[in-house]
């Protein structure tokens, strides 16, 4: 398959089925990754990897932390809340990424824009290998409390979680926007 096939064909993958997701794997496709991005500096982005039934149970109790003490999550029936556990907790592993806050906004860029190449790169390769991943950055689970749980330091900024796990069937394709409609040019005088 052609990079261009593989980039067209890959789908945010949101239902995985229980067929465990070896780390071993995990490391050697970051390790990849970080190779395909020529720009990636040592320390300027980390990962937390969840990958053990007890480590996921930990990582969803971090996400749900801060809902489940709001008023809105007050009333939201614990049955729902439980199949919002089962379901996170049943996804055969997590990798948690986040980027070193430099000392400018170009430096914070760079790192921020780094960790975002791997992980697109993360999700390419693995696809390739058959496994589905979703990059989740949910507003929900923004919160002190979650990153305090994933162990986020004061010099870190959080990038996403990939959700990982094998597929039974991959879902269909999404009309995508032409580039056309994001493009713009730019014009020699000011208007």
């Amino acid at each position: 398959m052609s990079l261009a096939e593989l980039i067209r064909e890959r789908r945010s993958i949101r239902k995985c089925n229980s067929t465990p997701v070896d780390q071993e794997l995990v490391v050697e496709l970051l390790r990849k990754a970080i190779r395909l991005q020529p720009f990636v500096e040592s320390g300027s982005w980390r990962v937390v990897y969840a990958g053990t039934p007890e480590a996921r149970k930990r990582l969803v109790d971090c996400m749900l932390e801060q809902m489940s003490q709001s008023k809105l999550g007050k009333l939201i029936p614990g049955k729902l809340l439980d199949v919002f556990k089962k379901r996170f907790t049943d996804i055969p592993a997590h990798v948690i990424v986040m980027s070193t806050v430099g000392p400018n906004r170009l430096t914070n860029d760079r790192n921020y824009a780094a960790a975002c190449g791997v992980m697109q790169s993360f999700q390419l390769l693995g696809w390739e290998r058959g496994l589905g991943m979703l990059w989740d950055t949910e507003s929900m689970i923004q919160h002190e409390g979650f990153f305090n749980g994933i162990g986020l330091c004061e010099d870190e900024r959080f990038v996403g979680i990939l959700h990982i796990g094998y597929y039974d069937k991959a879902p269909r394709s999404r009309k995508r926007t032409p580039a056309e409609q994001k493009w713009t040019v730019l014009r020699g005088q000011s208007t």
